[in-house]
């Protein structure tokens, strides 16, 4: 999710062990619990299935004035649903797939979103899953990357992040835009972003921060050839609860690690 003082971007599975559950991601959305709140979706055909999902795990963080607001891709209802959005001080984007891009784009809805996160001191935008990829000015696919909603646009997030699996895509994709730092979330993770810079990481997994600034640019159709690259200056961090980083330079400010001395 994002604020205009603060942003978290999280991907969660539920467990049973301790681990970091959606409902504790949501405490850390505003500190006032009666604050208008709005989940938006593109996914018309599940309102039962994402209605009673969120709504458990809302009332469950202390909060009880939330509402849905789903996204016609066929029909312009941009004044209607901008009514709602005034007067809203959180907003989640909750999609799972990234055609809530292709629907904000160029919307008035947008651009009020836009204004609210520029003027409003304590407005947040929150996603979660692919709703916090498409924060970003770009996102990633498989196929590449993709236009984002433009909140962010210092990084790249991926909130499906495996090391096995999605390392070599955000690697690719941060070299070939080498302006943006990539953030690999791993599950039950978030992101706390503050006035858009600083950034606090939470939960018990760990985000991979990948940072190109300093290599030289790379043909994408080197990357389509298969071979094998070498990458000069290619720099990274591994974060962890508690960790801090400043997304201008995307130095680590604190390492959130807890020393014990035991007598």
């Amino acid at each position: 999710m994002i604020r205009n003082t603060d942003a978290v971007n999280a991907e969660n599975k539920k467990q049973t062990d301790g681990h970091f559950f959606l409902h504790q991601i949501f405490q850390l959305l505003c500190s006032q619990k009666d604050v208008p709140i709005e989940l938006i979706s593109t996914a018309s055909d599940h309102k039962e299935k994402i209605e009673k999902k969120y709504s458990e795990e809302l009332l469950a963080a202390g909060y009880h004035n939330f509402n849905f607001l789903y996204l016609d891709q066929e029909k312009n209802q941009d004044e209607k649903l901008s009514s709602r959005l005034i007067g809203a001080k959180v907003v989640i984007f909750t999609d799972e797939q990234p055609e809530l891009c292709e629907v904000l784009r160029d919307s008035s809805i947008l651009k009020l979103l836009y204004r609210k996160y520029l003027l409003e001191e304590d407005f947040t935008v929150a996603g979660i899953n692919v709703g916090a990829m498409c924060i970003s000015g770009i996102f990633m696919k498989d196929s590449g990357v993709n236009d984002g909603l433009g909140f962010i646009n210092t990084c790249i997030i991926d909130t499906r992040f495996d090391h096995k699996t999605r390392f070599k895509n955000l690697i690719k994709n941060v070299i070939l835009n080498n302006e943006y730092f990539g953030l690999g979330l791993s599950e039950n993770t978030a992101l706390i972003i503050e006035e858009g810079t600083k950034v606090l990481c939470k939960g018990s997994g760990s985000v991979m921060l990948v940072n190109a600034r300093n290599v030289k640019k790379i043909n994408a159709r080197e990357f389509d050839k298969g071979n094998t690259m070498f990458v000069k200056n290619l720099k990274g961090h591994i974060l962890v609860d508690g960790c801090m980083l400043n997304l201008t330079n995307g130095e680590v400010i604190n390492t959130g690690y807890k020393a014990s001395v035991s007598n």
